[in-house]
Formats: structure tokens, C-alpha cells, sequence
């Protein structure tokens, strides 16, 4: 006599959303193939909703079931633990239609800041030029206030869209969302971000495309763009800079496995083959001691955090 294998929960729970129209499913999937650092333990369940009306159904679905997704964009300014993720995150990158309204482009979540761009920049739209170069998505934008040479993404920011447990939208203006240096109440309200509007200025076409190539020049002379890392590690000190007070403290080229503090910028921490979450959370930590030894300084990691230890 045959039996049947016990289904999990994690079985179940995928069969249900596998039931929704619009997405893409993996069970058990590495999520090192879906950060910028290229480290991370496997996920119970990806999903990819490819629709709006698919990303407010997983909500549903989710929340029915007493969990809540994490949401991933690029995977950038983000390390997964070895371990992984347990129960449900949900990869926004298939939402990336943008629209133009006016002076303003509607844009959704899973759009990268360099496609918007250069969005922006062909239809003459002038504004988010600071933005060139900065990896990621619109959505971990939003959620942390992105911004490089004097911008930031609240600053064009009109309104935002979220998807709430329950899968309702609900819109917030920017005034509602405190956008501050690398942050946004948006991190605490429990949703998934699912579009914004974002205000432009009227410029000639070629003198945008100039901008945003003359601030991707900057960005590469400065940072180890060619190889994997997960962007600044530390926010900005009052008064100070990260990078300059790692360096000073001689912080540069230190490795831990495969992670190292990059010889090009010491705020960047590059994976140059082999690295584990462990080994970049050991060098954060060794880096942070040796700023707070030499300055009386304890920087904050900018970098986000999630998963389990393996």
C-alpha cells in the first residue's frame, strides 16, 4: 500500500498562490540569485506578480494565512542571512510600467531607477538626474529615501501607492510619508509599494541625457561599480562622511572570506568570489570597531538586514 506524502504548510500555501493569475513561483529558491551582493540563504516562496491586481491577491492570500511577505525589488542595499527567508517574498521587479501625465511620470514599483531615468530623460522631463547610476528599484527608493548629489527620490515624490495586507490600495501623499536622509514612513506601514507619481520639470532632451552622463562618470570613477556589493554600507555621519573616516581608520582592503572593504571606496563592501552573509556581517562589524576606536564614532549601517543565520 502507498501513502501519500504529508503536504507542508509551505506545499499548501504554495498550491493556493500557484492558483493566482499573474505570477511566476519557486519553492525553496536561493536568493542570491536576486541580490546585488550575490549572498543569501534560499526563500520557502518567491513570487512575481507580473500585474497589480496578482500583487494585491498574494497580499490577500498571504495575510489570510498569517504571514507576511517580504518585499524584494533589485535586491540591492539589502544582505539575506545564510539561512533565508521563511514563508513568502514577494519580487516586485515585474511591475514596471511607467505613464506620463503632464510634467509628472507614474511609475510602478519594480521600474529601476536607471530605466526612469532614462524614461524621464527622453521625454524631455528634467529632475531625476541625481539619480543616475543609484542601483535598485523605485520601490526600495521610496522606502528609503534614495537621493545622491543633493537629491533625493521624496523630493520629486507626489504620492504613493500601496498595496495593504488585505490586498486594498490605498494612495499617500508625500507629506504623509516623512521622508528624512535614508528613510521614509513607508518601512513601518506593513504594504507593498505599488506605484508613484513622480514630478519633473520641462528641459531639452540632450541636456538631461548630458546630466545623467556626466553623474554616472562621478559615480564610476568613485565606486567599485563593476563588482558585486550591495551600495553604501553606512549612512553619513553628522559632520562626516563614512567612507572618509573608514579609510582614515584603515579600514580599506580589509576582507573577511570573500567580502572586502573595496580599495575604491571604503563606504562599499564588494563580494570577489565565495563571500557568505556571515563573512559581510563579521567585516561590518570589524569596520564599525575600528571607526569607533580611532573617532569615538558608532556608524549606522544604511545597508538592510534580513533572514536567518544558516
Amino acid at each position: 500500500m502507498s501513502v501519500e506524502p504529508c503536504m507542508t504548510r509551505t506545499d499548501a500555501l504554495g498550491a493556493r498562490v500557484r492558483q493566482i493569475e499573474g505570477v511566476d513561483i519557486w519553492l525553496n529558491e536561493p536568493l542570491s540569485r536576486y541580490t546585488s551582493f550575490g549572498v543569501g540563504g534560499p526563500a520557502d516562496i518567491l513570487v512575481a506578480p507580473h500585474t497589480a491586481a496578482a500583487l494585491a491577491e498574494v497580499m490577500r492570500v498571504t495575510s489570510v494565512e498569517g504571514i507576511a511577505p517580504v518585499i524584494l525589488g533589485n535586491g540591492t542595499n539589502l544582505l539575506v542571512r545564510d539561512g533565508g527567508v521563511r514563508g513568502v517574498v514577494v519580487l516586485t521587479t515585474g511591475l514596471k510600467q511607467m505613464e506620463r501625465e503632464g510634467d509628472s511620470v507614474i511609475v510602478e514599483a519594480g521600474a529601476t531607477l536607471a530605466t526612469a531615468c532614462c524614461h524621464s530623460a527622453q521625454q524631455g522631463l528634467s529632475g531625476m538626474e541625481f539619480a543616475a547610476g543609484i542601483p535598485g528599484t523605485l520601490g526600495g527608493a521610496l522606502i528609503m529615501n534614495a537621493g545622491a548629489h543633493g537629491g533625493e527620490i521624496g523630493d520629486i515624490t507626489e504620492w504613493v501607492e500601496v498595496v495593504n495586507a488585505d490586498g486594498s490600495i490605498r494612495r499617500y501623499e508625500s507629506a504623509e510619508l516623512g521622508f528624512g536622509y535614508r528613510r521614509s514612513g513607508l518601512r513601518d506601514i506593513g504594504a507593498a509599494i505599488l506605484r508613484a507619481m513622480l514630478n519633473f520639470v520641462p528641459g531639452d532632451p540632450d541636456e538631461v541625457h548630458h546630466a545623467l552622463c556626466e553623474t554616472m562618470t562621478v559615480r564610476c570613477a568613485r565606486q567599485p561599480v563593476t563588482m558585486p556589493s550591495a551600495g553604501s554600507i553606512f549612512k553619513r555621519p553628522e559632520g562626516g562622511y563614512a567612507g572618509h573616516l573608514l579609510e582614515q581608520a584603515g579600514a580599506k582592503d580589509m576582507q573577511v572570506g570573500g567580502a572586502a572593504v573595496s580599495g575604491k571606496h571604503a563606504n562599499f563592501m564588494v563580494n570577489k568570489g565565495g563571500a557568505t552573509a556571515s563573512n559581510v556581517l563579521a567585516l561590518i562589524g570589524a569596520a564599525r570597531e575600528l571607526v569607533y576606536d580611532k573617532f569615538g564614532i558608532m556608524l549606522e549601517p544604511e545597508v538592510c538586514v534580513i533572514g536567518e543565520d544558516a
